[in-house]
């Protein structure tokens, strides 16, 4: 990966980590604060519902006083409309609106709620049907042409012989509605067949709760109260301010990725070259004379001031090691002492050779030994020695052709690679080059210098040692046979 992918990824790994705990901490206050109105709404809901009980407790126990009242029981029996709107008036409250004694055929012998309308006829209305087949009722029915809450109870004398029923009602409306409502931020709507009431003009509801089960009437189906929110306000402004934060931190990360790319683009591209330029060079991707190519090519073209002081800086370190390495590798394959390849070059070019033969190009091997030499060193000394071995090297070298490879094998051994060469053309080398060394007359040697020659030819499938193996045998042989001779591969 390049240095400007590396650098890019970790800084935007940092900014993401950064700005993803940033949307954490927003997100975690955000669903607190939610969380909090959440039980907020569920307190209030439960205030709201508490008021339901309390107003429904509130018509039961006015209506279960006065069925217990002799007085009342004594007013229902000689049907005293007088006593009884006395009475039921005296229970008349914000959460009582109606009080209603009737008869067991349905005829209202008195109303708290207006003291000279009574003897209407009311056996046919839910509740008091169900208040005297059940005993009670409780739900919502309509009471003088309105839906009311409504509490019935059959009144018996001595809690035995029923002898009337008492109904207790509330009218629903809106400022029913709104007095249940009252210190909360719920809205409380009334849904039925035949009207619909709201403490809010808006609608739908959100969050809504609906009370239905408990306050379902009968000749008004599907009455249903609901409460919820018609204002969001509260939660509404953490929203906006959360989308707001989240939008920010969006802005904020693409102008930084914005910035953080033209900055890399400019400052590390240019130093991401010379870098590559090294790497490619340690791979071996590159020789010494490219790189040195490609950092002048970086020197002209960049702009950095510290790019230009680095590549400057490069170029001159590859301008010394191209310079040294010419000595350093003729250094590394020539023989200190004849200047002919060593051993070392002698074995590369005798496996580029190999290779070479693989490919239907046959070559021969000649292995030259200078016969006595240990006697030499040891009778004129190692100096007289050396001068032999520099005089031979120099007589070979000056009878091969410029496409044979001439090296020193070791000690007093040479030996000479021969590209394109029969075995026959091979043997006439030796023989030739037997005789040149046979003839010579040396300056610092007083005797004749003669050698042994081993020939050998490559065959199909040899490798370098059976090669050399078969040209080391032969080489043997004519030191066996007498030395100063030639002899070819068995």
């Amino acid at each position: 990966m390049k240095l400007y992918h590396k650098i890019l990824i970790l800084t935007l790994l940092q900014l993401v980590a950064i700005f993803a705990f940033g949307i954490y901490q927003i997100q975690s206050l955000y669903l607190a604060q939610e969380k909090a109105f959440e039980q907020k709404i569920v307190l209030q809901n439960e205030i709201v519902s508490q008021r339901f009980g309390e107003t429904l407790k509130q018509l039961q126990s006015s209506a279960d006083i006065l069925s217990n009242s002799q007085e009342v029981t004594t007013g229902l029996i000689s049907n005293d409309t007088d006593m009884l709107y006395n009475w039921s008036h005296l229970f008349l409250t914000p959460s009582v609106q109606k009080i209603h004694f009737i008869d067991l055929t349905g005829t209202v012998i008195s109303r708290g709620e207006a003291e000279f309308r009574f003897g209407d006829n009311l056996s046919t209305r839910s509740y008091f049907q169900q208040a005297l087949r059940e005993g009670t009722f409780l739900g919502i029915d309509t009471v003088d042409g309105e839906e009311c809450l409504v509490y019935a109870k059959k009144i018996r004398q001595y809690g035995e012989r029923p002898i009337g029923i008492i109904s207790v009602a509330l009218a629903i409306d809106e400022g029913v509605l709104a007095s249940l409502a009252k210190g909360t931020s719920l809205d409380i709507a009334y849904h039925s067949s035949h009207q619909v009431i709201s403490t809010s003009k808006k609608t739908p509801f959100i969050r809504t709760t609906s009370s239905h089960s408990i306050f379902q009437g009968n000749n008004t189906q599907e009455a249903v109260f609901s409460i919820g929110l018609t204002r969001y306000e509260e939660l509404a402004v953490f929203q906006k301010t959360r989308t707001n934060l989240f939008l920010s931190i969006a802005l904020i990360f693409s102008v930084l990725l914005v910035a953080l790319h033209f900055t890399l683009h400019k400052h590390i591209k240019e130093h991401e070259q010379l870098v590559q330029l090294l790497i490619d060079f340690y791979e071996n991707h590159l020789d010494i004379k490219t790189m040195v190519s490609h950092t002048r090519h970086v020197l002209t073209t960049c702009s950095t001031p510290e790019i230009k002081k680095t590549a400057r800086a490069l170029l001159n370190m590859g301008e010394k090691i191209a310079n040294t390495q010419e000595a350093l590798e003729l250094l590394s394959t020539t023989d200190a002492l004849t200047g002919l390849f060593n051993r070392r070059k002698v074995e590369a070019c005798l496996d580029q050779k190999l290779k070479e033969g693989a490919r239907e190009t046959p070559f021969a091997l000649i292995m030259i030994d200078i016969d006595h030499f240990k006697m030499i060193n040891d009778t004129y000394g190692h100096e007289v020695g050396d001068y032999v071995l520099v005089d031979v090297a120099k007589l070979l070298q000056a009878s091969v052709r410029q496409s044979d490879i001439l090296g020193r094998w070791g000690g007093e051994e040479f030996l000479l690679i021969l590209p394109k060469t029969s075995p026959e053309g091979a043997l006439r080398l030796a023989e030739e080059l037997r005789f040149a060394l046979e003839q010579h007359v040396s300056s610092a040697y007083p005797n004749r210098i003669s050698a042994s020659f081993g020939v050998a030819h490559y065959r199909p499938k040899d490798t370098a040692n059976l090669l050399i193996r078969r040209a080391d045998i032969a080489l043997y042989r004519a030191k066996h046979n007498g030395r100063n001779g030639v002899e070819y591969e068995a």
